[in-house]
């Protein structure tokens, strides 16, 4: 069977098979941030459809896409959170779902696992209500995921690592992950959440870890230090940096993080929880189908630098 490209130490090449759907985030983040204002969307739209056409052929990934796509509306529009009333509602939607998942599935590694993948259903291009419904029809079924090394998250956990590093995606999925951070804690010296250091889509941030109330049920948390979704790299802090240098385990959620990390050098391995929604990650990872994914990554020597193959730039 051939190496799939992640094998390969590829990356997933959002041009042309993600670029419907950054053409999407485009015409989303510029009505977001308008707030109403016609005149104001169209411009701000077509700002944001100018940095996906200019980065067609730059050898980006598709977070880095996204992100210069955000920084070109929030610059034009000079809104700062365009997305602070969809995270209350996707946070509010999975508060409920998540406490009914917790009743249905197990309490063992691969059971939590499943659950904290099964809060990756929350996406920014689909209701919350749509998304936590789906997740709540997979949690009545029975535990499986696509791809399945939770046997190596066991091994690791065996050796008690000192430092586990947590780093989070959409806001709604605290709510998932909190079961599985608390197994964790048990088991390693030391669990650090990470949040985003500023707004970014949807994504978790200390703001709005306050505003679930669930702030107190963390011994730490850490931000990136910047607002970009996945790990971006061209803004992220030195202390981030210096976490994930010292983690002997990183735990990373959702597809943007996994684009990032993929193909960066870490000292430790990462285990990467999310859902494969679409053909393009199906593909990418040689999954046989979609839904919940758990894989894992052994470190490698070199200092967060660029895989060897087609890396992604800064």
């Amino acid at each position: 069977m051939a190496e799939s490209l992640y094998e390969q130490q590829q990356i997933l090449d959002p041009y042309p098979q993600c670029r419907q759907c950054l053409a999407g985030l485009a015409r989303q983040a510029a009505r977001f941030a308008a707030g109403g204002d016609a005149e104001l969307t169209a411009r701000a739209e077509a700002a944001a459809l100018q940095v996906l056409e200019e980065g067609d052929g730059r050898n980006l990934t598709s977070p880095q896409v996204a992100n210069r796509i955000l920084r070109a509306v929030k610059s034009l529009t000079r809104r700062e959170d365009p997305f602070r009333e969809f995270k209350r509602s996707e946070s509010g939607a999975a508060r409920q779902v998540a406490a009914r998942a917790r009743e249905l599935v197990g309490g063992d590694l691969r059971s939590l696992v499943f659950l904290a993948a099964l809060g990756n259903n929350l996406d920014f291009f689909r209701s919350p209500d749509q998304a936590m419904e789906q997740a709540e029809t997979a949690a009545k079924s029975r535990v499986e995921l696509c791809i399945d090394h939770v046997a190596r998250l066991e091994e690791a956990l065996r050796a008690q690592p000192g430092l586990v590093l947590y780093l989070t995606d959409n806001t709604g999925e605290v709510f998932f992950d909190l079961p599985l951070y608390d197994y964790l804690r048990q088991r390693a010296g030391r669990v650090v959440l990470a949040v985003k250091g500023a707004p970014a889509l949807n994504d978790l941030t200390r703001r709005e870890l306050r505003n679930t109330g669930l702030e107190d049920r963390f011994d730490q948390v850490a931000d990136t230090g910047y607002g970009g979704v996945g790990v971006d790299w061209a803004g992220v802090s030195p202390q981030f940096k210096s976490l994930l240098r010292q983690a002997d385990l990183v735990i990373s959620k959702g597809g943007a993080n996994f684009e990032t990390l993929c193909t960066r050098r870490l000292p430790a391995p990462v285990f990467f929880i999310l859902q494969i929604k679409c053909d393009p990650m199906r593909n990418y990872l040689g999954a046989e189908g979609f839904g919940q994914c758990a894989l894992w990554r052994e470190g490698s020597r070199g200092d967060l630098s660029p895989e060897a193959g087609r890396a992604a730039t800064p």
